[in-house]
């Protein structure tokens, strides 16, 4: 990708990911994640982010990793030498945010049914641990079949249940996602 080289105020402006604030990373150049967490954070004291795209919500996951304030979620690809090579299961936070990170790491080839099982049974024991007030979604095109890049099986009829699963809290819940093609 194109590095995105801004100054200092435009970065701040913008959530460019922490661990790179002089360049963008992976498929964005701005973090719209961290920014919908940030806005939502001025009303509601505990915000969850869900990641549930093929990548690891990284740029996300380090902008929180030092609070308790954010819980991070993400179920991705994790092997080696695939982008952006970080979400291991031990990848917990830091500091105040210690263990207010979660991977889950998903194999290839997963299909529907496994992957919502999977989803519910770990979001049903952060939303019971962490008690969040609203939640940020990531939902990414890159985990259903046909995708270049995807390695899951997964429809949208699949991610649509892991949707309406959260939507059922009736929390503040902001939605994004989409595919670099569109």
């Amino acid at each position: 990708p194109k590095r995105a080289s801004m100054v200092h105020s435009l970065i701040e402006a913008y959530a460019l990911h922490k661990q790179m604030r002089d360049e963008a990373s992976g498929f964005c150049y701005l973090n719209d994640a961290v920014l919908g967490i940030l806005r939502l954070r001025r009303k509601f004291e505990r915000i969850l982010y869900v990641d549930l795209d093929l990548h690891h919500g990284d740029g996300v996951e380090d902008a929180f990793s030092f609070t308790s304030k954010v819980m991070t979620v993400s179920l991705h690809k994790f092997s080696p030498g695939f982008f952006p090579g970080t979400g291991d299961v031990s990848d917990v936070g830091l500091g105040k945010g210690r263990y207010y990170s979660v991977n889950v790491p998903i194999q290839d080839g997963i299909q529907d049914e496994k992957y919502y099982q999977i989803c519910e049974s770990v979001l049903k024991e952060v939303y019971q641990a962490f008690n969040p007030k609203a939640v940020v979604l990531q939902l990414g095109a890159d985990t259903i079949a046909g995708d270049p890049m995807c390695s899951f099986n997964m429809t949208p009829v699949g991610i649509g249940k892991c949707l309406k699963y959260i939507l059922q809290w009736q929390l503040a819940t902001l939605i994004l996602g989409g595919d670099r093609r569109l």
